[in-house]
């Protein structure tokens, strides 16, 4: 009995997991813009995935490909960290359906984050 309930309870751990991976607002590839406070844009692609419950994933453009750190999901509010040439930027954003936006900070530049979830 105790391993036939075992069994039932890891079943449905698993497919919550695996549901919650499905529905979160965040996983997924997004097309994004950042402008910082002096003008500059660069053009991104966010990528976020889901790594067995937890949120993994890259921010690419012309600079590079950045390891997003530490990402984070709370309700609609999706922050996560970069670190550019040794400066840690931290990134503080707002889904709404399709779209984020946000801002980020950092020793070199602050400035904001707009995009779009690709279909």
């Amino acid at each position: 009995m105790t391993r036939t309930l075992t069994f039932v309870l890891a079943l449905l751990l698993l497919a919550f997991a695996t549901s919650w991976a499905a529905d979160s607002p965040i996983v997924g590839k997004w097309d994004c813009t950042s402008s910082d406070d002096a003008g500059q844009s660069y053009s991104w692609t966010l990528t976020v995935n889901d790594d067995g419950g937890k949120l993994t994933g890259t921010l690419s453009g012309d600079p590079g490909d950045l390891e997003l750190v530490d990402p984070k999901l709370d309700g609609n509010n999706f922050t996560f960290k970069v670190v550019v040439n040794d400066n840690t930027y931290t990134v503080e954003t707002t889904i709404d359906g399709n779209k984020i936006e946000g801002k980020y900070k950092g020793a070199e530049a602050n400035g904001t984050l707009k995009g779009t979830k690709q279909s």
